[in-house]
């Protein structure tokens, strides 16, 4: 069988979602067997073997793998609605190995500007060595995009965390756009799931997957275009004293009301959970 990329293979099984969905709710989650670690680039390159999932609320698509070592994830979201306002969320991962759901395990994935001398910190932060040559190599460029792992875990049980998981091959995340489809692909070592030095392959977990939504910065964002548009409005009518103003009541320039908003679909939160077996090899 002519090997092809996992984006491809799942336009094809997009159209028999359309006959008999899958979604996340009929079964646990079967975790597939990974031979050899995975490449985290975005690429889907390593999911050719993956059958995606579809939750039928977000119709964000994912599949899991693991290893003796690792989780492996990937989601593809293929619309605005679904992407909703991932690019200032970035996507929590909340992984457990109890019986209930418990959101202070796991990660935030996200990305961020960053200056050169702000990267050099995160990337030593993470234990990799820099060598001088390395950052001047770094500095000759003005910004970059970096991709951030930070831990869900309460401040208080950090320390412990640390302890128990000693020093794992660090999470990762990279996102890939190609067309309209985004594609997601994480890794969270098994030693960071769960207390105690973390799980083992054919453990049962409960993941949760969280993005989106109407953040802060979006709402200020929204201010400053409805004043910029508002200034524009009445700049081009003049210094009329007729009183009239527009339904919001503010003239045009600003206005608190972010109802609209919230109801849209493309800024709506999503999330949804999981139960997962993982793979023995």
């Amino acid at each position: 069988m002519t090997k092809r990329s996992f984006a491809l293979v799942m336009v094809a099984i997009a159209i028999a979602l359309l006959i008999r969905p899958v979604n996340s709710k009929e079964a646990v989650v079967e975790s597939l067997w990974a031979a050899k670690p995975l490449v985290i680039d975005g690429a889907a390159t390593d999911w050719d073997d993956a059958t995606p999932i579809t939750d039928k609320n977000s119709n964000a698509q994912y599949a899991l793998k693991n290893d003796g070592k690792n989780l492996y994830l990937i989601m593809v979201m293929r619309d605005d609605n679904t992407r909703s306002t991932v690019g200032y969320t970035g996507i929590k991962v909340f992984v457990s190995s109890g019986a209930k759901k418990s959101k202070d395990e796991g990660f935030l994935f996200h990305q961020k500007q960053m200056t050169p001398d702000e990267l050099i910190a995160s990337l030593e932060a993470k234990g990799e060595v820099l060598s001088e040559d390395r950052k001047a190599e770094l500095r000759k460029q003005k910004s970059y995009v970096a991709y951030l792992e930070d831990p869900l875990v309460p401040k208080k049980d950090a320390a412990a965390a640390a302890t128990a998981a000693g020093k794992p091959e660090a999470p990762m995340f990279r996102s890939l756009v190609q067309g309209k489809i985004s594609i997601y692909e994480f890794r969270i070592p098994l030693s960071l799931i769960g207390a105690e030095g973390g799980v083992q392959p054919g453990s049962e977990i409960k993941v949760g997957f969280e993005w989106g939504g109407v953040t802060k910065e979006i709402m200020k964002n929204i201010m400053a275009d409805r004043a910029s548009s508002g200034a524009t409005a009445r700049a081009s009518a003049g210094s009329s004293d007729s009183g009239f103003s527009d339904s919001s009541g503010d003239g045009g320039g600003g206005g608190g009301d972010f109802a609209p908003y919230m109801r849209d679909p493309r800024y709506k939160k999503r999330a949804f959970w999981i139960d997962a077996k993982l793979a023995a090899q």
